[in-house]
């Protein structure tokens, strides 16, 4: 149960009155609060990030949370405007902290990549065709969004299912997929047709 509207400040009734409907899963309270915040909210977080397809993600995952948590919201604390920016605020800090965790991920690819690469005898030729392509799909990963890595890294070193990655970020588990796919593509299209056999084995357990 919310709070009687005589409680709260009469500035605030319309918005607190918009978060409790969005609680009870009112979708029309949801579209209205995009249309009202959904700027706000992408340029917080793009202040922070400074990367307009990170804000996106950003954004959609704040947005998901809103809906979730609106019943969060205590008007008496503080306005909607300033609940969300510092929602939005924090997320995107959260976001780079968690690039910041994976600046290592160069280094540890290159480990994987020796403990997984077959041991055997190679002539000259085979193995500068394996350093190129290792150093190619090296090159690919470190170009990914911090997105695309993060999922990456906790599907490949970790070996989370899509769902529990999804779980792990506190995002859609649509979101997952799509970075997952877009990041894999991204993997593949640095190869040429040269590079082809190779690519699909070091990019099996990516898949």
């Amino acid at each position: 149960m919310g709070k009687p509207l005589t409680e709260i400040r009469p500035d605030r009734q319309a918005e607190y009155h918009l978060m409790q409907r969005i609680s009870g899963g009112d979708h029309r309270a949801f579209e209205e609060f995009n249309q009202q915040y959904y700027t706000l909210i992408f340029t917080t977080i793009y202040k922070v990030l400074n990367h307009h397809e990170d804000s996106q993600d950003v954004t959609n995952e704040v947005l998901t949370t809103m809906w979730k948590k609106a019943e969060n919201y205590h008007p008496n604390k503080g306005s909607l405007v300033t609940w969300i920016c510092t929602t939005s605020r924090n997320r995107a800090i959260d976001r780079i902290r968690s690039i910041q965790r994976r600046s290592a991920l160069y280094d540890r690819y290159e480990v994987k990549l020796e403990s997984e690469l077959p041991e055997r005898r190679t002539c000259g030729r085979e193995d500068l065709y394996r350093s190129d392509a290792r150093r190619i799909l090296q090159n690919a990963v470190v170009s990914l969004s911090p997105e695309q890595r993060e999922v990456i890294e906790l599907a490949y070193f970790q070996g989370l299912t899509q769902r529990q990655i999804a779980e792990r970020i506190d995002s859609p588990l649509g979101t997952v997929k799509a970075r997952i796919r877009r990041g894999v593509e991204k993997l593949r299209s640095a190869f040429d047709d040269n590079f082809d056999g190779e690519a699909k084995m070091l990019l099996s357990s990516l898949s």
